[in-house]
C-alpha cells in the first residue's frame, strides 16, 4: 500500500533541508522566518533543488514554498519560479497559467513584465500554428487557446508595455476563426488604446483588409465594404506613408478601383443594350472620373464621345440641364425676343420689368411694413349701410 509522504518530509528524507526541529526558534514553537532581506530557508532549499537539476522536484518545493508562506516576499519569486520551469520543460499552457496566477495573486511582483512577457510569447506560439496537446499527443490548433490568453493578458495587465501587440495578435486570432466583425472591433481597440503603439499602423491596414475582404466575395452582400476599404487604405496612407506595408495598401487599391470600374462597366453596358441612353451616360462618365487610368476608363471615353456623334448633347443631358419639351422653349424664346427688343433705342413700349409672358400670371410682391404704426392690430371691417328702402 503505498502512503502519500508530505513534500518537505520527503526533502528532509533525502537531505536537502534540516529537521524542523532544528529550524524553531527555542521557545517560540514557530519555524523561524530569515530577516533582513535574506530569503527563508525553505526557499533555499527549493532553489537548491533548482540548481540540483531536479526539476519536477523543485516545483513541488517551491509549490509547498507558497502554500506554508503566502504572504513570504518570496512567495512571488517562488511562483515565478514554477511558471519558468514548467515553460522549459515544455509545457506552455500550464506555464502560461502560472504565469497568469503570479499576476492574479501577486500583482505588485518585480517579474510582473517579465511574467506578461513570457504569456505574450506562449500565446504567439498558438498562434502560429502550436497545436493543443492531450495526454502527451498533439490534437486540435490553438488558435481559440491563443485567443483565450490574449484576452487573460489584456484583463490583467490592459495598460503593459506588452498590451498593444497582445490586442493586435487577439484580432489575428479572431480573424483567423472567422469571427470577422470581433476582429475588427479588437483592432479598433489597438487605436482607441493605445494610438501611440508601433502596431498602429497594422491594426488600420487589418482593418481595410478586412473591409476589402468583404467587398470582393462573392457572397457578400455589404455593398459599402469595398467604400469603406477604400477609405481606410487612403488614410492609411495618409497616416502612415513609411510603413513597411504602404506598398500593398497603394495596390490594394487599385484592386479595389479596378473591381469598382468593372462594376460600373457592367452596368452602363445594360443600359447601352437597352437603349437608356442617358443613364448609360452617366455610369461611363463615372468609370471616367473615378477610374481614369484603367482600361475600361479608355473605352467609356470612347463610348461616349461614339454617343454624342449618334443622338446628340442635347438628348443626353440630364439633371438641371435636361432638355425642354417644345413649349417651354418656345416661351423661353418669346420672352428673350421681347426682352431684346425693349433694349432698342427707338423702343417705344412698357418698360422692361413689366414684360412677362402671356402664358404667366403677374406676381405682385408683398409691401413689408415699415413703421411702426404698421404693427398695430388691422382695424374691423366696416360693413356698408343696407337700404334703406
Amino acid at each position: 500500500m503505498l502512503f502519500k509522504i508530505p513534500v518537505f518530509a520527503l526533502l528532509i528524507a533525502l537531505g536537502f533541508v534540516p529537521s524542523l526541529a532544528a529550524q524553531e526558534e527555542p521557545g517560540s514553537g514557530q519555524t523561524s522566518m530569515s530577516t533582513g532581506g535574506e530569503p527563508p530557508e525553505a526557499f533555499v532549499v527549493a532553489e537548491n533543488i533548482e540548481d540540483s537539476g531536479n526539476s519536477g522536484l523543485a516545483v513541488s518545493a517551491y509549490k509547498s514554498f507558497i502554500k506554508n508562506f503566502p504572504t513570504s516576499p518570496f512567495a512571488s519569486t517562488a511562483q515565478f519560479r514554477i511558471a519558468n520551469i514548467l515553460s522549459s520543460q515544455g509545457n506552455p499552457s500550464k506555464a502560461f497559467d502560472a504565469y497568469q496566477t503570479l499576476l492574479t495573486t501577486y500583482p505588485d511582483t518585480p517579474n510582473f513584465d517579465a511574467a506578461v512577457a513570457q504569456q505574450v510569447l506562449i500565446a504567439n506560439a498558438y498562434l502560429q500554428g502550436k497545436r493543443m496537446v492531450f495526454m502527451g499527443m498533439p490534437i486540435v490548433p490553438g488558435t481559440e487557446r491563443a485567443q483565450k490568453m490574449y484576452e487573460s493578458i489584456l484583463n490583467s495587465a490592459p495598460y503593459s508595455k506588452h498590451a498593444p501587440i497582445a490586442q493586435f495578435n487577439l484580432g489575428l486570432s479572431l480573424e483567423r476563426q472567422k469571427m470577422i466583425a470581433e476582429a475588427r472591433q479588437a483592432y479598433q481597440k489597438v487605436l482607441d488604446r493605445y494610438p501611440n503603439s508601433d502596431v498602429c499602423d497594422d491594426a488600420l491596414y487589418q482593418i481595410g483588409y478586412i473591409y476589402m475582404r468583404q467587398g470582393l466575395s462573392g457572397g457578400s452582400q455589404d455593398l459599402s465594404a469595398l467604400v469603406l476599404a477604400k477609405e481606410t487604405f487612403q488614410d492609411f496612407l495618409l497616416q502612415y506613408p513609411a510603413s513597411e506595408k504602404s506598398p500593398q495598401a497603394s495596390d490594394n487599391l487599385a484592386a479595389i478601383g479596378a473591381h469598382e470600374a468593372g462594376d460600373l462597366m457592367r452596368i452602363a453596358s445594360f443600359y447601352d443594350r437597352t437603349k437608356d441612353f442617358k443613364a448609360a451616360i452617366i455610369y461611363y462618365n463615372d468609370i471616367v472620373r473615378k477610374q481614369p487610368d484603367t482600361a475600361d476608363a479608355k473605352i467609356a471615353g470612347s463610348r461616349i464621345e461614339e454617343l454624342r456623334a449618334q443622338v446628340g448633347d442635347e438628348a443626353l443631358r440630364v439633371g438641371s440641364e435636361s432638355a425642354e419639351s417644345g413649349e417651354k422653349l418656345a416661351l423661353r424664346r418669346r420672352l428673350q425676343a421681347q426682352v431684346e427688343s425693349s433694349a432698342l433705342a427707338n423702343f417705344s413700349g412698357p418698360p422692361t420689368r413689366d414684360i412677362v409672358p402671356d402664358e404667366l400670371p403677374v406676381v405682385k410682391k408683398p409691401r413689408f411694413r415699415t413703421n411702426i404704426r404698421d404693427l398695430q392690430p388691422l382695424p374691423a371691417p366696416v360693413e356698408p349701410l343696407l337700404p334703406t328702402e
